[in-house]
C-alpha cells in the first residue's frame, strides 16, 4: 500500500511512547515521530500529488531530483564524457586553480581506434594538386534559368576583429 511506510512510522511512534525511558528506544521514536509529522504534512498539502499519495516516501523523489546532477557527475558518467566538460578536464582546471601540479602526461587515455572516434591522419608527403574545377558544384538543373556554380570550399563569415588582417589575407589566398 502507498500509505504503509507512513502507517508504520505512526504506529511505531505511538506504540513506543510508553517505553520512552529505554535509552536505546528514544532516538528511534524521535526519528519516527518526525517522519510521522512530515507524513501528516504531506497528506494535508495540495501542490504535490506525489507527496500526498505517497507520504514520506514521496519526498525521496524530490530529493533525488535535487541531487540528480551530482549523481550523474560522480556515479554515472565516465572520465571522458564531455557534457560540457569531461571529468579529466574539470580535474585539470581544479588542480590549476589550487596551484597544484597540473602536469599531464604525454599521450591519451582515450581509445582512438574505437568506432566513432574521429581524427586527422597526417601525411609525410603532400597530396597531389587537385583540379580547381572539382571544387565547384552546379546548383540548378537543366530547367533552371540561372544555374549557379557554387564553391565546395567556403570560408564562413566572422565578426569584425575576430581575426587579424594577416589571417584574413591568408584565408582569402587559400580560398583563391
Amino acid at each position: 500500500s502507498r500509505y504503509a511506510f507512513f502507517a508504520v512510522c505512526v504506529i511505531f511512534t505511538l506504540a513506543s511512547l510508553p517505553f520512552i525511558e529505554h535509552e536505546w528506544l528514544w532516538p528511534i521514536t524521535v526519528v519516527t515521530g518526525v517522519l510521522s509529522l512530515i507524513g501528516l504534512f504531506d497528506l494535508l498539502q495540495s501542490p504535490h500529488a506525489v507527496r500526498r499519495n505517497y507520504p514520506i516516501l514521496g519526498n525521496i523523489r524530490y530529493l533525488v531530483e535535487a541531487i540528480r546532477p551530482e549523481i550523474r557527475q560522480y556515479l554515472l558518467e565516465s572520465d571522458s564524457d564531455a557534457l560540457p566538460f569531461s571529468r579529466a578536464q574539470r580535474s585539470l582546471v581544479y588542480s590549476r586553480a589550487k596551484n597544484e601540479s597540473a602536469d599531464k602526461p604525454f599521450g591519451t587515455l582515450i581509445d582512438v581506434y574505437q568506432s566513432g572516434f574521429e581524427f586527422i591522419g597526417h601525411s609525410m608527403r603532400p597530396a597531389p594538386l587537385s583540379d580547381p574545377s572539382a571544387f565547384r558544384v552546379m546548383v540548378g538543373g537543366p530547367q533552371c534559368k540561372q544555374p549557379y556554380s557554387a564553391s565546395v570550399f567556403n570560408i564562413s563569415a566572422m565578426s569584425f576583429g575576430s581575426l587579424s588582417a594577416n589571417a584574413i589575407r591568408a584565408l582569402n589566398q587559400g580560398a583563391k
